[in-house]
């Protein structure tokens, strides 16, 4: 069986951090907001009030004491508690191709690589920022690469699908180099209202290089040994934003 290494990674960084006290203080003040506004139903017994949350509290529930995000003001607005990002138009590289990109060249210099020499791009993450055309294809056509290029969600294992993905087709032969890339940008579907997860996630872009021994360059590579996936289905994650929501009418955003 063809040898096939990892020969290259590379790492997007959002410039921003938000740290636990900041956050703790914006969802406070929101808590606070909200709490003023439905006194009455609160009052009544109508409705729960809100609890606030704290950095003790935050630490001991994740470890996690600060997070990169890609805009930090809007997710920090007790009035809007999400980040605010501006439309682009179609011509324009979107935001999650952008931060991809950035990550993928990276990979692409750390495994001597040129973006004509990848034949496949896999855009792997737990949303995407459109169903179609895939983010994989815009990626590909910023780097240069040939080839094909498609999207891959499997919530938070996408990456690990990913790359299963890719060395098996370097193995089977149908691509000889491939560009893994993982753009997380969970800040804005993570709900920052809610005090049980709202610290959980920040944004991120990850890339990864998978090619044959043979062809690989770069000083540093890491041969993958074997690949082995399992899933099982469960209700304690789940996201049930979708295109069919709008044709809910019981949702109050339905419309």
């Amino acid at each position: 069986m063809r040898p096939v290494v990892i020969s290259g990674t590379g790492l997007y960084r959002p410039p921003h951090v938000i740290t636990n006290e900041e956050l703790v203080v914006a969802f406070n003040a929101y808590v606070e907001r909200e709490n003023a506004a439905h006194a009455g139903e609160i009052a009544r017994g109508e409705r729960a009030a809100l609890v606030g949350s704290s950095v003790e509290f935050i630490e001991k529930a994740s470890g996690i004491r600060q997070r990169y995000v890609l805009d930090k003001a809007g997710v920090l607005d007790p009035a809007r508690m999400r980040p605010k990002f501006a439309e682009r138009p179609d011509e324009q590289l979107s935001l999650m191709a952008e931060i991809a990109v950035d990550a993928s060249r990276k990979a692409l210099d750390a495994a001597g690589k040129a973006g004509a020499e990848v034949d496949a791009v896999l855009c792997a993450a737990s949303n995407m920022q459109r169903a179609y055309p895939a983010m994989a294809v815009e990626i590909q056509q910023a780097i240069g690469a040939g080839g094909y290029g498609f999207d891959m969600n499997v919530a938070c294992s996408s990456a690990t699908f990913a790359l299963e993905q890719a060395v098996n087709a370097v193995r089977s032969g149908s691509a000889r180099c491939v560009l893994v890339v993982n753009p997380e940008i969970t800040s804005g579907h993570l709900e920052w209202k809610d005090r049980d997860c709202h610290f959980i996630f920040g944004d991120v872009a990850t890339a990864t290089i998978v090619e044959a021994a043979d062809t690989a360059t770069s000083a540093d590579q890491w041969e993958v040994l074997g690949t082995k996936l399992a899933t099982q289905f469960s209700n304690n994650i789940r996201n049930n934003f979708g295109f069919l929501n709008r044709s809910e009418d019981a949702r109050p955003t339905s419309g």
